[in-house]
């Protein structure tokens, strides 16, 4: 959710940064880390500036996250195996996340999708992992976190 993106337009679409603040609420709400109620999704407006995103793209999606607001329903992950945490390809950057770090809390995370250990969404949503600037290049601190957010969803839906 946190890396959704929708169509521009070229005349007025609605504020992308203002957009994407909501997704991140919801995303933490969905995650159980804060409380956002489907009222307030439905009753979110945003400012319109040249080049924003077209509105009913954004509005169709903030539906279907005002359903699962309401049903507490999680929506399903792609994350069923080690394998598929392991095969997501993360991409470099000058700045950030520490790539072993990440890479070795990733291979303790497939083994508990695999259930050969332990891990709960709580111990995902606390993970911390060292930044990276210069010459050691890390992993992109976004898409990690989108990943992370992932994993959580899918270990709550399992009920750790």
């Amino acid at each position: 959710m946190r890396a959704a993106r929708f169509p521009r337009r070229r005349a007025r679409g609605y504020d992308p940064d203002q957009v994407h603040a909501l997704l991140d609420r919801v995303a933490d709400a969905l995650s159980g880390r804060a409380r956002v109620s489907p009222e307030q999704v439905r009753a979110a407006v945003f400012r319109e500036v040249p080049g924003g995103y077209e509105q009913q793209a954004v509005d169709r999606f903030l539906a279907g996250l005002e359903w699962q607001l309401a049903h507490q329903a999680l929506p399903p992950t792609s994350l069923r195996s080690g394998r598929d945490l392991l095969a997501v390809e993360l991409p470099r950057s000058t700045s950030g996340y520490d790539r072993a770090e990440v890479d070795a809390f990733l291979a303790r995370a497939a083994l508990a999708l695999d259930g050969g250990r332990r891990m709960t969404a709580g111990e995902v949503r606390h993970t911390r992992f060292t930044t990276t600037s210069g010459m050691r290049r890390g992993y992109r601190v976004r898409e990690v976190d989108n990943l992370l957010d992932e994993l959580e969803r899918e270990l709550r839906f399992r009920g750790r």
